[in-house]
């Protein structure tokens, strides 16, 4: 078994134990990078291998933390570097519920968050790569979800439809608020 392979082991160890900590209390000493990173369609991986086991990447994705110098894992008692190319999270499904005055847009993530756009979670644009400014949802604590192109254009239809004849630039109701669908 390799250093690496240990390491894992000793964080996923760690949080089963502290599942009664509060995270945001958690303020351990920089352990080092940990040789894990998150793709730009949201893949976890480890030592360059895909991690397959998706109750170890929930675990995982529970106590990602961004700081400002980058993406963590925070336990109790360690916190490793990890590497994030785009975002975080990336949208898996996206449904609007109730459809109307009164409609919620709920996204579910790769890691099986479910966030409704609301003031807490707003739709926004980020400037990720050299891509310039992409449709990201705000999900915990300075965690973004990028919204993949099919469920951005799924929320512009809705709006589109919704507008009628109007002029107006679009925009996309849930919760009560109006989201803007363009920079």
């Amino acid at each position: 078994m390799t250093h690496q392979t240990d390491k894992l082991k000793v964080i996923a160890n760690t949080l089963s134990a502290a599942t009664s900590s509060k995270k945001a209390g958690w303020n351990p000493p920089l352990s080092g990078p940990l040789n894990m990173h998150i793709d730009r369609n949201g893949n976890w991986f480890y030592q360059g291998e895909p991690m397959l086991r998706e109750a170890l990447i929930q675990l995982f994705s529970g106590i990602l933390r961004l700081e400002q110098d980058g993406y963590y894992l925070v336990t109790p008692v360690e916190k490793y570097s990890i590497t994030v190319e785009a975002q975080p999270f990336v949208s898996r499904r996206l449904e609007i519920r109730a459809p109307g005055p009164h409609q919620q847009v709920v996204v579910i993530t790769n890691v099986g968050d479910e966030v409704v756009l609301d003031a807490a979670h707003p739709l926004c644009f980020l400037p990720i790569g050299n891509d310039g400014p992409l449709p990201c949802v705000h999900v915990r604590d300075g965690l973004y979800m990028l919204l993949q192109r099919s469920h951005f254009y799924q929320m512009v239809e809705a709006a589109l439809e919704q507008a009628g004849e109007s002029d107006a630039l679009p925009g996309i109701l849930s919760s009560g608020m109006l989201f803007a669908l363009h920079v």
